[in-house]
């Protein structure tokens, strides 16, 4: 083991800073953390500070610091608190990190992200431990609140994909979650993130990052901040001992064992596949081919959209496109991606579409990031790849229907209507976003959230009033209905045709109807469903719908009679997503398969769908957010 020999000045200055008598609360500071920078016990802060007994810590808190010996204040007992986010617990002999997981149903690991003193010496009594709160539950979804400066792990998430968002490095993640270096990343675990870029890696056999020091930094701020120990910093960094200096670039160990995640190896192509005078198109699809027995239902999806696809390529060719396809059965993981991607196949590429999986098109849209090729995704629209400006969502989002949806309703409202929305655990996401942006423009609106479609029924009430006329006395009874607007947010085709069928029995001029979605009984090209949008349009329907057939079209007939000749059906919907996005894709591009700014913004009605891509809100990817609205007006 290498001797440290440390001067008399760190020595000097170190114990000076251990007697600061008192400490500002800075934003994301907790108890355990200042407890921790000034080598003291949370007991000992507490006791020192007798107010965080009743409340938590607030930002511009000034806290009395007591010695590292300090015995002699007044004891005071310390009691579990709570904050919006957190519960604050103090360890009770016999609790374990197993016991605390089980009783407020978290995960273990989301509970040793939040208080990484854990890691290193276990649970002891008397520590105070942080608990995120739930505040939904649902079904396998649980959301926790999470707290500012912190990012909860999704499924299909890298460290790279993280960083990325951020803006950081992937040297910057590991050394603020020095856990993570040795345990790697796990879904549902709770990550620091820097408020900017801190560190730089050196070559990988190194094992230690770079920390350059700026004005404000101190010994114990750099110890705090990469939950590192004094002496871990002295022994990389025996300079030291003359002091800490402005500028000066400190080595900040690794964890014993570390396994950092590599930067993915991005593909570089020189734009000449948009000089050749063909479209050459990659489709991503999960055939899995080599397991035929397995992952019926994605094979399925599959084939569906590639028989819609397939249609599509047989109208465009005809039209005189010249196009070229390769098939990439992607199997569920990245090992055939990357034999494509890394290929010289990849240089004559126009455009790929799919994944049709989360991770799968992360993966791809990391990869082609230097590139101009754009990555359409059927699908997946998440706001983790939004990040990517070569990602293209051709699935709008079930929000930009709600925002509709909430501005018919609006329309509609006299302030006496109640809003009942039906909806399923599935989709009570949805049910509470519209629930959530209703309120925003109606403070005063009652809204309830029902599972149950017999709540729709109109309330009654019943009025029995008695007329007298001279000898006669006459009894006549009044009936009066509490009016409602009711809303549908599920995608569930049997509690749509509830929905309808209750709302249609009632008075219809005492209720106002509106859904989110498309379910078949409200399909105003179906000849077989004239009943309910007979009745539908008694009440005033208006909804929405991102796929829908118009049966009636001059170009929709033919392209459905193609399918009867080609398949002897008519299209499912994957099949119909698969015409649509294979022939919309390819029809937005010039003969070199290049798309334009303004190729990818015109507005276009395929069979099933209308497309128009645009920039995402607070992003750099493009989306679709394009959507029929039919109102059935009274």
């Amino acid at each position: 083991m290498r001797k440290i020999f440390v001067s008399i000045a760190l020595i000097l200055s170190i114990f000076a800073l251990s007697q600061v008598k008192t400490h500002t609360v800075q934003p994301q500071e907790t108890v355990y953390g200042i407890s921790n920078q000034y080598g003291i016990t949370q007991e000992q802060l507490i006791r020192a500070n007798p107010f965080l007994n009743q409340r938590t810590l607030q930002i511009g808190d000034v806290l009395q610091i007591p010695g590292q010996n300090d015995s002699v204040l007044p004891q005071h007992d310390v009691n579990d608190y709570e904050d919006e986010a957190f519960y604050y617990r103090v360890i009770k002999p016999k609790q374990t990190l197993y016991s605390l997981a089980k009783e407020y149903d978290v995960s273990q690991e989301i509970i040793k992200n939040l208080n990484p003193f854990i890691e290193e010496k276990g649970l002891q009594i008397n520590d105070i431990v942080r608990i995120p709160k739930k505040i939904q539950s649902q079904e396998e979804t649980e959301e926790i609140v999470v707290p500012d400066g912190m990012h909860l792990v999704k499924a299909g998430e890298t460290v790279f994909s993280i960083a990325k968002q951020y803006n950081l490095e992937m040297a910057d993640i590991y050394a603020a979650n020095r856990n993570l270096q040795t345990e790697g990343l796990k879904k549902g675990s709770l990550l620091q993130i820097p408020s900017k870029k801190m560190v730089s890696m050196p070559v990988s056999e190194e094992n230690h990052f770079e920390h350059k020091v700026i004005k404000d930094d101190t010994v114990f701020s750099i110890l705090r901040k990469y939950d590192v120990s004094l002496e871990e910093l002295i022994s990389e960094n025996p300079e030291l001992q003359n002091g800490l200096q402005l500028g000066m670039t400190l080595k900040i160990p690794m964890k014993k064992g570390a396994k950092l995640e590599s930067e993915p190896k991005l593909v570089q192509t020189s734009n000449d596949n948009f000089k050749d005078n063909e479209i050459n198109i990659v489709w991503m699809m999960p055939f899995f081919l080599d397991t035929p027995n397995s992952n019926k239902g994605e094979r399925q999806v599959a084939q569906d959209f590639y028989m819609g696809g397939q249609l599509a390529l047989d109208r465009l060719i005809k039209s005189g496109k010249n196009i070229n396809v390769k098939i990439v059965d992607v199997q569920g993981n990245t090992d055939n991606i990357n034999q494509f991607l890394d290929s010289p196949e990849v240089n004559q590429t126009d455009a790929i579409i799919g994944p049709f999986f989360h991770d799968l098109v992360l993966h791809v849209a990391q990869k082609l990031e230097k590139t101009q090729i754009p990555v359409f995704s059927p699908v997946v629209n998440a706001a983790s790849l939004e990040q990517f400006n070569n990602v293209y969502f051709a699935t709008p989002r079930d929000e930009f229907a709600a925002d509709i949806i909430i501005e018919e309703m609006a329309k509609a409202y006299n302030g006496k209507q109640e809003v009942k929305i039906l909806t399923t655990s599935k989709d009570e996401n949805i049910a509470n976003y519209l629930q959530s942006e209703f309120k925003k423009r109606f403070g005063n609106a009652k809204i309830t959230i029902t599972k149950n479609p017999n709540d729709l029924k109109l309330v009654e009430h019943r009025t029995q009033t008695t007329l007298e006329d001279g000898a006669n006395t006459q009894q006549t009874e009044s009936i009066t209905y509490e009016p409602i607007l009711a809303v549908l947010a599920t995608e569930n085709n049997q509690i749509g045709s509830q929905f309808v069928d209750i709302i249609t029995r009632q008075n219809p001029d005492h209720i106002d109807g509106f859904s989110i979605y498309f379910v078949p009984a409200l399909d105003v090209f179906d000849n077989s469903n004239v009943k309910n949008i007979n009745a539908l349009k008694e009440i005033g329907f208006t909804y929405t719908a991102s796929r829908l057939v118009n049966t009636f079209g001059a170009t929709e007939k033919e392209i459905l009679a193609d399918f009867n000749e080609k398949y002897c059906m008519i299209p499912t919907k994957f099949m119909s997503l698969g015409y649509d996005v294979v022939y919309d894709v390819i029809d937005r591009m010039d003969k070199s398969g290049k798309i334009s700014d303004f190729d990818a913004k015109r507005s276009e009605t395929r069979l099933s769908s209308k497309f128009s891509y645009d920039k995402v809100s607070d992003g750099k990817a493009k989306i679709n957010k394009e959507l029929r609205i039919i109102r059935l007006n009274k």
